[in-house]
């Protein structure tokens, strides 16, 4: 069995969302943009599949849809066995 990894990330996308989706769309648009990150910055392979926590996701839609936050803590559990990065707020 292999044991599960763990990381932490420190996330800041406020500019990012603002400037580039119209307000209704900006929480959605973080949720992506937080699976791409947590691809791209821990190395997580194509085969697995990432999973944005239900905390996680009420925290990014807290504020609306328009006014998601715009630095976010995030702690990822990578599972080797089940093929998954499960990503937790910090």
């Amino acid at each position: 069995m292999a044991e599960a990894k763990e990381l932490a990330f420190g996330i800041n996308m406020g500019i990012l969302i603002r400037a580039k989706y119209p307000p209704k769309k900006r929480a959605a648009r973080a949720v992506k943009f937080i699976k791409a990150f947590v691809r791209r910055h821990a190395k997580v392979p194509e085969d697995y599949e990432v999973l944005i926590r239900p905390e996680l996701n009420e925290l990014l839609w807290s504020r609306g849809a328009g006014n998601p936050p715009g630095k976010i803590r995030v702690r990822v559990v990578l599972d080797e066995d089940e093929k998954v990065a499960v990503v937790w707020p910090a």
